[in-house]
């Protein structure tokens, strides 16, 4: 039996498909964010969550299409982070305040790619 097979082989290779599946729909939901919750005028944080949306949604792939990126692993809980925060951090910049919506989405999606995200790179390095 070659060692793919074994049970903590398995585990880790769901462990990775989920997480970057959570990821990459974590991503699709920021690109489209804007439309879905009604951002109003706040024009940054639209933009802040249509780029990350689309560098989650890369790195996601990227991270199941190869295991050599282990680093990604650790990329993506901080960009999720920054997504948790963005909607008071872009604020600041003059913009209209983002609605509740907007800010319910950002937290609620950010918060699924840091766990999604440490749960990828602790399991990748094993």
């Amino acid at each position: 039996m070659t060692s793919h097979g074994t049970p903590a082989v398995r585990r880790r290779t769901a462990v990775l498909g989920a997480a970057a599946g959570l990821v990459l729909l974590a991503g699709l939901f920021l690109v489209l964010a804007p439309w879905i919750a009604g951002f109003g005028g706040a024009g940054v944080l639209a933009l802040s969550d249509t780029v990350l949306g689309l560098v989650l949604v890369a790195l996601a792939i990227a991270r199941t299409a190869t295991r050599r990126l282990a680093l990604i692993g650790w990329v993506i809980p901080v960009l999720g982070a920054w997504v948790v925060l963005s909607p008071w951090l872009l604020s600041q910049a003059g913009d209209t305040p983002p609605s509740a919506a907007a800010i319910t989405g950002n937290v609620v999606a950010g918060a699924v790619v840091v766990v999604a995200g440490v749960c990828s790179a602790l399991a990748g390095e094993r």
